[in-house]
């Protein structure tokens, strides 16, 4: 009985050190608001930066990636080819592998498209002969791979009546290589400014510890532990990198709000839609934990390293 009575008094007193220790680290944050004010706008701003740009990135990801990624391309034919053999080589190529339908749009459909569409009307009543050529619009398999793409594209251009291939999704692959490497790029940032703000944090409570000096050599000689005289430094660690997370956020908030209208008209002209209330969300779900690990990681690192070298003369 005598023991379990004990344990539940024990886990009160640590529970209650500890309640202790945070309190003090937040008065002593409160003790002087300007410094403290000024390091956690550094750090905000710190981590708001790569915050932002992985947010607007996976914005603008998420308006693309909303529309259908149907492959498809276009096989513009040599002139003079007849209508007939255009149709029969349509009829070939839909019993392709990869390739789902192929629609012909024939010289004469395209020279009326043209001639509704550009004004030009009179200046091609002049035209003794029609230059635009017959095209086949190839619809391919939406899960075709990309070393049979190339080789049906060769295959395509290597046809005698092939006159040029536009691949209609060479663009979209193209900007996706450029959001990878874009996205490579704002992580190595990320990781350079984490780095930072655990420096920022660190330098921060290693003047803190300078400055409590003789206050932790006191300790020392009535048998105040390690645990003891760090706790209190790690709860200013945390603190710094909670609130420096939570001013992050609001900063990344207010850009949302800000960028907000051109966004939604950007997904309204791809009919897609965006949830900036869900990216919000998403952003606090990360930038909480991270800050207050990077905030915990730069105190434990300042303490291990100035502390020891503090002992009572």
């Amino acid at each position: 009985m005598r023991r379990q009575s004990g344990e539940p008094a024990a886990l009160s007193g640590f529970l209650d050190q500890h309640r202790r220790s945070a309190l003090r680290s937040l008065k002593d944050l409160l003790r002087n608001p300007t410094a403290t004010l000024m390091t956690l706008l550094v750090i905000g701003i710190t981590l708001a930066l790569p915050a932002s740009l992985l947010s607007l990135l996976q914005l603008s990801n998420s308006v693309a990636g909303s529309q259908p990624n149907i492959p498809s391309l276009s096989m513009f034919l040599k002139p003079g080819i007849p209508d007939e053999q255009a149709l029969t080589l349509s009829a070939t190529l839909e019993q392709k592998a990869g390739v789902e339908n192929v629609e012909l749009l024939t010289s004469g459909d395209a020279m009326q498209e043209f001639r509704e569409y550009s004004g030009f009307g009179d200046a091609l009543d002049a035209l003794d002969e029609n230059p635009l050529p017959h095209v086949l619009l190839l619809q391919l398999d939406s899960e075709i791979e990309s070393g049979p793409l190339q080789t049906l594209i060769g295959e395509l251009r290597a046809m005698p009546e092939t006159g040029s291939i536009d691949y209609d999704q060479g663009w979209i692959e193209r900007l996706q290589a450029i959001s990878l490497a874009l996205r490579r790029v704002i992580e190595a940032i990320g990781l350079g400014l984490a780095l930072a703000v655990m420096l920022i944090i660190g330098n921060t409570i290693r003047l803190e510890i300078l400055n409590r000096k003789e206050e932790i050599e006191v300790s020392r000689l009535v048998g105040g532990s390690n645990a003891f005289i760090r706790r209190p430094f790690l709860y200013t660690g945390l603190a710094y990198g909670f609130f420096g997370a939570l001013l992050a956020w609001m900063l990344l908030s207010l850009l949302l709000i800000i960028v907000s209208g051109p966004l939604e008209r950007l997904a309204e002209l791809y009919g897609a839609s965006v949830s900036m209330a869900f990216f919000g969300i998403q952003a606090f779900v990360i930038l909480l934990p991270v800050g207050i690990l990077l905030g915990l990681a730069g105190a434990w690192l300042a303490v291990s390293r100035h502390l020891s070298a503090i002992r009572p003369e």
